[in-house]
């Protein structure tokens, strides 16, 4: 088959399916809609499927010559508590939900990606296993360890996945050995003071003044706690505290995020970020408790797999498109898969540098030509894995 004859055939097919998820995403444990229109897809083609891990999809495409190894390919398929700004014509019709991090174009891929392996299965020595996860932006319940459990994902040799980025230029990929994207924890900061009147401070214990120290107080761990070397982020993403403006409260939360490629680091930061919550405490006669979540460690790519999927990248994008994207601080719980894996950061971004919106971001767009470039990678994938387990002669 000609590969990419036939990816540029479905293109249109596969922007429209693409468009039909952005307008009706669904955050994390509730992609209801979203399983159901994957399982419709894969049933139209064929593909034995059965759903997984609450509101996750796996499938089976079996070659013809299939007497071993399975290969998984992994997408991820939640949304994000984001409302959109993007101004594109087929934007989220779901308030104050967004595919803000592009997963809509992942699940795009994978089905697209699927239509065509399936029309291969006479050129295959592999079984392919089509992994459609729920909840990957759910840090503190995400939905990487409920698939790991799965027997039919126990099964695979290797797991690989692609990550649309909307800071590299679309056209463009990266798919580096090692380390990819940094372990992320999460914390919540319970801060119990002593309510009154705003006008007679002295007569309260103020939480909002221990939290703002406290935030203050945090940026010391990375700058006079970590080798300048290391990197790592400590980040205060939400202060609550009060309702009134002439009321101080009884208590104020913090939430935050901590991150880094360090393994022993990571181990550091719960006793780290505590010790100066007490300190701060002890100064501002409040109470304040710590609640640490464990989020997926590092994703690091597996050399035997990234060798394949170099060797496939090289025939989508040329050598001259594959470029050394920086180690990334965002995390992936692709990382929780026990399976030997690697994952590409698919170029999806603008060519002017300024309309290339951050994942996450209200505005976030990408370039709709990048997915057939996804397409077309998975599937080259599948056939390199395959050419390696060719019976001796062939």
């Amino acid at each position: 088959m000609d590969i990419r004859k036939r990816v540029e055939e479905i293109e249109g097919e596969l922007i429209a399916m693409r468009r039909d998820f952005h307008r009706h995403p669904e955050n994390s444990w509730e992609e209801v809609r979203t399983q159901q229109k994957i399982i419709e897809r894969l049933e139209m083609l064929g593909i034995p499927c059965c759903k997984a891990a609450k509101t996750g999809v796996l499938a089976t495409i079996k070659g013809s010559h299939a007497s071993g190894p399975v290969i998984g390919l992994r997408a991820d398929i939640d949304a994000l508590a984001v409302s959109e700004e993007s101004g594109v014509d087929f934007c989220s019709e779901e308030e104050g939900c967004m595919h803000a991090c592009g997963h809509d174009t992942h699940i795009s891929i994978l089905l697209a990606a699927a239509e065509i392996l399936n029309e291969m299965k006479e050129e295959l020595n592999v079984t392919v296993r089509l992994i459609f996860q729920p909840a990957e932006e759910y840090i503190a319940d995400c939905g990487a360890p409920y698939m790991n459990r799965e027997p039919l994902v126990q099964e695979c040799e290797r797991l690989v996945a692609l990550h649309i980025w909307s800071k590299l230029e679309s056209g463009y990929a990266s798919l580096r050995y090692g380390p990819v994207m940094a372990a992320a924890d999460t914390f919540d900061l319970w801060i119990k003071g002593q309510g009154g009147h705003g006008a007679l401070p002295h007569q309260t214990i103020d939480p909002v003044v221990a939290g703002a120290e406290l935030v203050n107080a945090l940026q010391k761990v990375v700058s006079r706690e970590v080798d300048p070397l290391d990197p790592a982020v400590i980040s205060i993403t939400s202060f609550q505290a009060g309702t009134s403006a002439n009321v101080i409260p009884d208590s104020a939360h913090l939430m935050g995020t901590a991150r880094t490629f360090n393994t022993e680091l990571r181990e550091r930061f719960p006793e780290m970020i505590d010790r100066i919550a007490q300190g701060v405490a002890a100064s501002t006669r409040t109470e304040i408790r710590l609640d640490y979540h464990r989020g997926p460690r590092p994703t690091i790519n597996d050399r035997a797999c990234t060798d394949t999927g170099l060797r496939a990248a090289k025939e989508v994008f040329g050598e001259d498109h594959l470029v050394e994207f920086p180690l990334q601080m965002s995390g992936e719980d692709f990382s929780l898969y026990d399976n030997p894996k690697c994952l590409m950061l698919l170029g999806g971004g603008d060519p002017d540098e300024s309309l290339r919106y951050a994942q996450h971001n209200p505005h976030f767009i990408i370039r709709e030509e990048a997915l057939k470039l996804g397409v077309e990678y998975f599937v080259r994938y599948v056939a390199e894995y395959s050419k390696e387990h060719a019976p001796e002669g062939k």
